[in-house]
């Protein structure tokens, strides 16, 4: 039986990733922004357990402070993570900036599983060969412009997004350095265009193409596309694989820039400043 920690857990991937463990018996900590959807997923994930039942955490991983939060309360419920799956995303068509004083789109898909991830250390070294995994994308840019970071000096939604994939995929690469040599494991995937909730409440361009892009046959299901993630997860075969990118079930090759030791420490030096960790 495995403890396994999915974020964005009440629809799409995170959704269907959740109710693969449940359904496997594992204890699985759903960590969710609304309280409504997070109920209602709970329920339905409760319904089909055959292990523990899951349990819900309410979040706004837009707050620092809330995800330090949550960690204490996960800290006080549980002794390990066996299973980290940062999965939870968002983008947004204005610049919005939070509480913390950071651009929403950095703060949510690289500033929170940065911190939480960090926070949780810990708990995934207590575990026998804890497996971190990113949900990214393989469209990402070739660069990254440390001067406008957070569209300080020019902002643009799918811009902010798809830069943030390529975050991820720096983020995971230098976590996989860190911990080498210990039994943690952490890769990045790509799972595929997917037909989610994903993009219908940004408005602009994204709400746009996303409800065109849903017609068409290449979208998958949800289900189908927690497919990669959840091999990252679980399969026998990858124990030991660390700081990697896959894309249905294939590892790929990424830029460059993914691979730049000079970039990724410096992310990440950037990423402990503004979290104060």
């Amino acid at each position: 039986m495995k403890i396994a920690l999915v974020t964005g857990a009440n629809s799409g991937i995170g959704y269907a990733l959740a109710r693969r463990f449940a359904v496997r018996g594992d204890t699985v900590i759903m960590v969710c922004r609304d309280a409504g959807r997070g109920h209602a997923a709970l329920k339905d994930i409760a319904s089909v357990a055959t292990g523990a039942e899951p349990t819900l955490f309410i979040t706004d991983l837009a707050s620092q402070a809330a995800i330090r939060t949550l960690v204490m309360e996960i800290r006080r419920r549980f002794d390990r993570i066996d299973i980290l799956i940062n999965n939870a995303g968002a983008a947004f068509t204005e610049r919005e900036i939070t509480v913390d004083g950071i651009e929403r789109t950095f703060a949510i898909n690289h500033l929170a599983p940065f911190l939480l991830t960090t926070l949780v250390l810990d708990l995934l070294r207590a575990a026998p060969a804890a497996r971190v995994v990113a949900v990214g994308a393989d469209a990402y840019p070739s660069t990254l412009d440390f001067e406008n970071l957070q569209g300080e000096k020019r902002y643009h939604m799918l811009g902010a997004y798809f830069k943030s994939k390529l975050e991820n995929i720096l983020f995971t690469n230098e976590l996989a350095r860190r911990v080498g040599g210990t039994a943690i494991t952490a890769n990045c995937c790509g799972p595929g265009a997917v037909h989610t909730n994903f993009g219908y409440r940004a408005g602009g361009v994204l709400e746009v193409a996303q409800t065109v892009m849903s017609w068409l046959p290449i979208m998958q299901t949800p289900d189908e596309g927690a497919r990669t993630p959840w091999y990252l997860a679980t399969a026998p075969e990858l124990a030991g694989v660390t700081g990697k990118f896959f894309l249905r079930h294939h590892e790929r090759h990424t830029k460059p820039i993914t691979r730049d030791t000079a970039v990724l420490e410096r992310l990440w030096r950037v990423s402990e400043t503004l979290t104060a960790t």
